[in-house]
C-alpha cells in the first residue's frame, strides 16, 4: 500500500491552493474580471483554471496545516496581495470615472446617472460613456493579459512563504497611489474643461454687456453642445492617454511589490 503522510498531502493541496488563492483576490479586484456581470463561478473556475497552470512553475510551497493560525496568516497574506495588485490596476478607470463625473458636473449632466457594468454602481452617464470606451481601449492594448503577467510576477517578487512578512510602507505606497486619481483626473478633464470655463467667462462677459439677456435659456445648450465638440475633439488622442494610465498602474503594482517584498 501506498502511505502519504499529513506534511506531504498539506504540501500537495499548498502547491495548488496558495497560487489560487492570490489569483481569486486579483480577479475580485482587478477592473474587466471584477465586473457584476461575471458569476462568482466564472471567476472562481478561471482562479482554478490559472492556479492548476501555473503550479508546475512554482517552487515548492511550504507545508503549512490549514487549521494553524500560520495558515490563516498566509491565507490573509495571499489576499491582500493579489487585492492590492487588483487595486493598483482599477487607478486607470477610477481616474476616467473621476474626470468623466466633473465634466458631466460642469456641462449640466450631473443629474444624470446609470449603472456602470465596469465597476458595477450607478455613475453619471458621461462617466459611464467614458469607462466604456476606455474599457474597448483596455482591451486593444491587451492591458488585462498585462494585469496576469504582473500577477504570475508577483509569485516571483512576493513567493508564498510562511518567513514573508508585508512591509507596512506598500500600503502607504497604495493610498499615494490612490491619490492619483484626483490629479490624474483633473488632468484627464482638463481640455474640456478649459473650453467650458471660457464659455462661462464669454457668458459672464455676455451677461454684463446685454443683460437682457436670459443666459439660464441659452447657457445649457451651449455649454451642452460645446462641452460634447470638445469630448468629440478629444477622443482620438485618449488611447496614449489610456496607454500611459496602464503604464503608470503597472509600475505603481511592481513598486508595491517590490516594497512589500522588503519587509
Amino acid at each position: 500500500m501506498i502511505h502519504f503522510s499529513s506534511l506531504q498531502m498539506e504540501q500537495w493541496i499548498g502547491q495548488f491552493f496558495w497560487p489560487f488563492v492570490r489569483i481569486l483576490a486579483l480577479l475580485s479586484t482587478a477592473p474587466i474580471f471584477s465586473a457584476a456581470q461575471i458569476p462568482i463561478q466564472v471567476r472562481v473556475g478561471l482562479a482554478l483554471f490559472m492556479g492548476l497552470a501555473i503550479a508546475p512553475a512554482m517552487p515548492a510551497m511550504p507545508p503549512v496545516d490549514f487549521l494553524q493560525g500560520s495558515g490563516f496568516l498566509l491565507l490573509i497574506e495571499q489576499i491582500l496581495i493579489g487585492a492590492a495588485i487588483g487595486f493598483a490596476i482599477t487607478v486607470i478607470f477610477s481616474v476616467v470615472q473621476f474626470a468623466g463625473s466633473v465634466i458631466g458636473l460642469q456641462m449640466g449632466l450631473g443629474f444624470s446617472s446609470l449603472y456602470d457594468p465596469v465597476i458595477g454602481v450607478q455613475v453619471p452617464t458621461l462617466s459611464n460613456f467614458l469607462n466604456l470606451f476606455v474599457l474597448l481601449i483596455f482591451l486593444s492594448l491587451n492591458g488585462h493579459l498585462l494585469v496576469l503577467a504582473a500577477l504570475v510576477r508577483s509569485f516571483s517578487l512576493l513567493p508564498v512563504s510562511t518567513q514573508l512578512v508585508l512591509n507596512p510602507s506598500a500600503w502607504h505606497l497604495l493610498a499615494e497611489d490612490g491619490g492619483m486619481i484626483f490629479s490624474l483626473g483633473l488632468a484627464f478633464a482638463a481640455p474640456v474643461l478649459g473650453t467650458l470655463i471660457i464659455a462661462n467667462l464669454a457668458m459672464g462677459v455676455l451677461s454684463k454687456l446685454a443683460p437682457q439677456l436670459n443666459l439660464f435659456v441659452i447657457g445649457f445648450p451651449l455649454l451642452l453642445g460645446l462641452g460634447f465638440l470638445a469630448l468629440y475633439a478629444f477622443l482620438p488622442a485618449m488611447e496614449p492617454v489610456v496607454q500611459h494610465l496602464l503604464n503608470l498602474s503597472l509600475d505603481a503594482a511592481g513598486r508595491i511589490m517590490l516594497l512589500a517584498g522588503r519587509g
